[in-house]
Order: C-alpha cells, then sequence, then structure tokens
C-alpha cells in the first residue's frame, strides 16, 4: 500500500491540476477577443477589450487609460493575476456614483461566469464528471489513430513477453514507453490525472493496485470512491474492443479456405524508440565522430546514419489528438528504406541556384499550400473575414503546416549535403545561407547574426514567395498585409527551428 505521504501528494496534484484549468479558464475569459454572433451582439467573455471600450466612454482620464491598455505581464507574474488587475485597474477609472447599464451588465455577467466556473471545477464535482470519460482513454503500445487520424478503432496494450530475435518487435524494447492514446480528444484531460505522479507513483499505478488512499483525501463517501475507480480503471481495463470503417484490414487465408482478418496497428512504442534513436545523430559526440570520419582519423565511437528516411505525417496541427508520443514526435512517424544498403537517393541540391524560393520547393509543399489556397478561396466565396477566431486559427494552423514542411525540406537537403560549413559556398543569399548551417561562426556569418535581421529579411522573402504562389490561381486579392502576416507567422517557426539547430549542433 502507498502511504499516507504520497496519497496526500497525489490528491494534492489532482487538486492543482483541476485548479489549474479553472484559472486558463477564467484567463481565456478576460483576455479573449470580443466574439460577435450573426446578428451582431457580443457574446460572453473578452471581458478586459470590453471594459476597455466602457471605460473610455466614461472616464476622461485618458492617459491613465492608455497605460493600463499599453501594460505587460511582469516576469514571474501569472497570466491570470495579470488579467484581474487589469480588470481592477479598468474599474477604479470608473466613480463609484456613475450609473451605467453596460457595466454592469458586464460585472454581473463576470460575477456569474466566477461562480459558475468554481462550482464546475470543484474537484469532487470535475472528477466525477470526468471520470466517466476514462472510458475513452487507452494506455496502449499499439495506436489505433495512428493508422488514420479519425479512426474510432481500439488501441492496444501488449504485455506480451515471447520474442524472436530474428524480428525488431515493441516486446523487444529494453525501456518501452506506453502511450496514451484517445478516441475522443476532448477526453484527454482525464489521461493527463491517471499520469500524475508522486514519488514515481502514478495515480493509475493505484488504480491498478487497488490503493483508494488518493481518493479518500478528497471525499468522504465510499460509494462515489468506488464510482471513481470503477470508471478510471476503463482506461487499461476496457474489455470492450472494436473496429472501424477506417481501420485496415488485411484478409489472411487459413485451410479449407476459410481466412482471418487481421487488423494492422502501428506501435507508437516502436516508432517512439526509433524516433529517440533518430534524433541521437545529432548528438555532439556523433557530431565529432563524423567530422573525424570526414578527415579521415580515427575515432572511438562509432558512427551512426540513417540514410533515405522519410516521413509519415500523423494529424494536422495538433498531434497530440492522436496520441501524447505522436505528439512528442510532432506528428511524425519516420520511415526507413527496406531496401539494399548500395541504393542511392537521386536527390542533389544544386549549392549554384540564387534562391531556394523556388519551383523545386513550390512541388514540394505543394499539398500544403493547396489547401491553404482552397480555404482562403472559401472563404473569399463567401465573403467571410480571416479575423474572425475560429477561421483565424484554420488559418494560422495551415499556414504552420506549410511551414513545418519547409523546414522538413531544409533538414532534407542538410541531410544530403557532406561537411560542414558547405552554405559558404553556395550561391544563396546569406540569410538563407544561415538558415541551412544557423550555427556558422565564420566572419561573415557573425556579423550579420549579431542583431537577427537577416531572420526578418528570410521571413519576408518567404511571405513574399508564399503570397506569389497563393495568387498564381484563383486570382485572390491578397495584398502585403497578407504578405506580412505569412512572414510574422513565419518568423515564429523560424525562431523555434533555428534554437533548435543550435543546440542540437
Amino acid at each position: 500500500m502507498i502511504d499516507e505521504g504520497v496519497a496526500q501528494r497525489l490528491a494534492d496534484e489532482i487538486t492543482i491540476y483541476v485548479y489549474g484549468r479553472r484559472d486558463k479558464k477564467e484567463d481565456d475569459f478576460l483576455k479573449s477577443n470580443i466574439k460577435k454572433n450573426k446578428k451582431g451582439e457580443i457574446v460572453n467573455g473578452a471581458m478586459n477589450a470590453r471594459l476597455l471600450s466602457i471605460v473610455k466612454m466614461l472616464s476622461e482620464n485618458k492617459e491613465e487609460i492608455l497605460k493600463i491598455e499599453k501594460s505587460k505581464k511582469t516576469k514571474g507574474q501569472s497570466s491570470l493575476d495579470f488579467q484581474k488587475n487589469k480588470y481592477g485597474s479598468l474599474l477604479s477609472l470608473i466613480d463609484k456614483e456613475v450609473v451605467n447599464t453596460d457595466l454592469l451588465d458586464l460585472k454581473s455577467e463576470y460575477h456569474e461566469f466566477s461562480l459558475h466556473n468554481t462550482k464546475e471545477h470543484n474537484v469532487v464535482k470535475w472528477l466525477t464528471q470526468w471520470a466517466s470519460k476514462a472510458k475513452d482513454i487507452s494506455f496502449a503500445t499499439h495506436v489505433g489513430k495512428l493508422t488514420h487520424s479519425s479512426s474510432k478503432g481500439s488501441s492496444i496494450l501488449d504485455i506480451t513477453e515471447e520474442k524472436n530475435d530474428h524480428y525488431l518487435t515493441t516486446n523487444s524494447l529494453n525501456n518501452m514507453e506506453v502511450d496514451t492514446a484517445s478516441s475522443n480528444a476532448a477526453s484527454l484531460p482525464i489521461a493527463d490525472v491517471l499520469k500524475l505522479t508522486a514519488n514515481g507513483i502514478s495515480v493509475l499505478d493505484c488504480l491498478k493496485n487497488g490503493e483508494k488512499e488518493l481518493f479518500e483525501k478528497l471525499t468522504d463517501d465510499d460509494v462515489l470512491i468506488d464510482e471513481w475507480n470503477c470508471q478510471l480503471k476503463q482506461a487499461y481495463d476496457s474489455t470492450k474492443k472494436q473496429s472501424y470503417f477506417l481501420s485496415k484490414q488485411i484478409y489472411f487465408p487459413v485451410k479449407d479456405n476459410q481466412y482471418h482478418l487481421l487488423l494492422p496497428l502501428t506501435s507508437s512504442s516502436l516508432v517512439h524508440e526509433l524516433h529517440l534513436e533518430h534524433k541521437r545523430y545529432w548528438d555532439e559526440e556523433q557530431e565529432v565522430a563524423r567530422e573525424q570520419k570526414r578527415n579521415k582519423k580515427h575515432s572511438g565511437t562509432i558512427t551512426k546514419t540513417y540514410p533515405q528516411k522519410a516521413y509519415l505525417h500523423v494529424t494536422g496541427s495538433n498531434h497530440s489528438n492522436a496520441s501524447s508520443l505522436n505528439g512528442k514526435r510532432g506528428g511524425r512517424i519516420s520511415l526507413l528504406p527496406t531496401m539494399p544498403p548500395q541504393w542511392q537517393s537521386d536527390f542533389q541540391f544544386n549549392i549554384n541556384k540564387p534562391s531556394v524560393f523556388d519551383k523545386t520547393l513550390s512541388f514540394e509543399l505543394k499539398h500544403e499550400i493547396d489547401d491553404l489556397r482552397k480555404y482562403l478561396v472559401l472563404i473569399k466565396s463567401k465573403s467571410l473575414s480571416i479575423s474572425e477566431p475560429k477561421r483565424n486559427a484554420a488559418v494560422m494552423n495551415k499556414l504552420r503546416a506549410v511551414s513545418d514542411n519547409f523546414f522538413n525540406y531544409v533538414e532534407k537537403i542538410n541531410s544530403s549535403m557532406t561537411g560542414t560549413n558547405w552554405s559558404r559556398d553556395a550561391s544563396l543569399p546569406i540569410e538563407q545561407q544561415l538558415l541551412f548551417e544557423p550555427w556558422r561562426v565564420d566572419e561573415t556569418a557573425r556579423g550579420i547574426k549579431t542583431d537577427k535581421q537577416w531572420e526578418k529579411t528570410l521571413s519576408q522573402s518567404y511571405g513574399r514567395w508564399l503570397t506569389k504562389l497563393l495568387k498564381q490561381k484563383n486570382k485572390l486579392p491578397l495584398t502585403v498585409i497578407h504578405e506580412a502576416l505569412w512572414a510574422d507567422v513565419f518568423a515564429l517557426e523560424l525562431r523555434e527551428f533555428i534554437s533548435i539547430q543550435e543546440v542540437i549542433v
């Protein structure tokens, strides 16, 4: 049995998690942008934005209003504390004697929201509501959604011990990492609760061992505790297994003209171990060994290479919708060629080309760009604005899909080049050279990297290139404003990509 201290800490972790969701919801309620329904009426939320417009009408203290409007969150201050302080500061600018219907309605709406939000995130009530969703969660090695991201087929936890050294199988892994899958992405929060840990013991471990002590720290209702246990156990002990029409199926013949219907599933645990192994290619030790090999010098480290990898992309922008490990892999499954080692790729990058933004890149990203173009055309045909939050989020996701595959293309080129500092011999502009090798320390590179202007220049080139491609068909009325938006979104992804490359190398 777990000791009293571990039980209390696990109960505290659950409480912290639930309260964190409560605070996040209030934070979003305060800071979200103004939303209007089809009648033009403002819907719930956007408290501070709406309060600001009211204060501007009722207060003459323009200087203080501007100061609050431009204020930024301080270091160490939570987002919710900042939004609450902003709300209180704006209210303080209105005299108590002032009576305004809009202001009274807004304060009443916030008060009602706070009461409801606090009630909904009472730990006992929240756990009772969400425990039933554990049936959607599977702690699995083989994940159904990795076959098709919309599949609702069951996932499987492979705990077999029989091995065959002639094959690489899931149970041959020394440190197998179990994945968390969900048939319904909306149920993922309960998976987070089951993975909460104290002293190396998780909530899921307690359920498997039939230990209820942690739940007794949350309520004295034994009936409710039994109900939680029964429902939460479905995350690992569900006997209901099902296929789905989006699943793959194989007819495997047996004797007497009969067959077995097989359901192949991707082993996320095995895929993830391969993913981690491939990442080791960028370890400092491997980098040094490769440098020694290029210089025809001895190295005590055996170099590892995985040539001609291909990637299978699973899900769109939110990769965790398929499974938690899929999210850590960025939605990519590495595929190795099953052909003889002498097989060579015909992929070559011409270092004499004047720019990476050419027809080859356009072809590489054709699917993602066409997807973005079709959505923009649809919005245009219905005379809608992309500034509406849901449409804006969809556009942002499609933009990130383009940039994600752009960086995959960059990595593909890098892996095909031999030696370091190859970009110095390229005809590319210096900012594009640094895109491929941001770790360069030669004099030219150091000079241009000091003010980060090269990243802005590269982002602007990307924005112009993407706008030009999007306008080639359908005659989209794109302007320099759209071009700047593409560039801004790309700039954020670029900074992250450059940071990762510099750390890896």
